[in-house]
Parts: C-alpha cells; sequence; structure tokens
C-alpha cells in the first residue's frame, strides 16, 4: 500500500468541496487516512483503505454525484468517477479510459469535474 499522491488527494478534495456539508466532512475525514492499494495492474483501479475502519459485511457501492474526466498520456479520454461504500465511506477511485489499451499516465492538468447529470451521456 502506498499514501496517495497529491493529484489522486487534489481530485478527491475538489469533489469533497462540491458537496453538501455533511458529506463533504465526511469525505474529506476520510481522505486524512486512506491508504492506496492498487488491484490492476495499470493502476486503473484503486481501492482506499482507512485507518481504523471496517467495511461493512453488506456489499454496495456507489459513486459520489461528481465525477473527472481527463485526457492519458497520448490523449485518450480517461473517467474517474469517485466510489463510496455500502456505509458511505471513501471506497475506490478508478480511472476508466475509453480507447484500446491500459491505462498510462493520466495528464492531471485536463482535469475537469463535473455533475454526473452534467456529464454527456449521462442519465
Amino acid at each position: 500500500m502506498r499514501e496517495l499522491i497529491e493529484n489522486e488527494r487534489g481530485f478527491i478534495r475538489s469533489v469533497a468541496m462540491r458537496l453538501d456539508p455533511a458529506e463533504r466532512d465526511k469525505l474529506l475525514h476520510d481522505l486524512t487516512t486512506a491508504l492506496v492499494e492498487s488491484i490492476a495492474y495499470d493502476d486503473s483501479l484503486l481501492v482506499l483503505h482507512l485507518d481504523g475502519y471496517q467495511r461493512p459485511a453488506e456489499w454496495g457501492q456507489h459513486t459520489y454525484q461528481f465525477e473527472g474526466t481527463m485526457r492519458d498520456m497520448d490523449g485518450a479520454v480517461v473517467d474517474v468517477p469517485l466510489l463510496a461504500d455500502a456505509a458511505h465511506r471513501l471506497y475506490q477511485l478508478e480511472f476508466v479510459r475509453y480507447s484500446d489499451g491500459p491505462l498510462l499516465r493520466p495528464n492531471w492538468s485536463t482535469l475537469e469535474i463535473a455533475h454526473r447529470s452534467t456529464r454527456q451521456g449521462a442519465k
């Protein structure tokens, strides 16, 4: 496991600042204790472990209502959803690349954050 890199931490903070106060405070608190476990060979799926927190036995996850979109090193579009577990605690950070091949190196300078309902193709 490793600590979050500053770009990952900044993205989560940016999402948190767009949430209602209670949800924002919970996410910011979780951010202070999160450690990262990459469960994909290309680091496209990161599980966030919270110090002292036991995940609920019930399975379930949901995305926060704000997501990121950025470009990969080769210009491919990468969506960046942030997920919470069934108890609404920080759980996963994903990088969904729509072009062929693995995630290369996300270009964080191209990151845009939007509400899921306003994203192109959102239902």
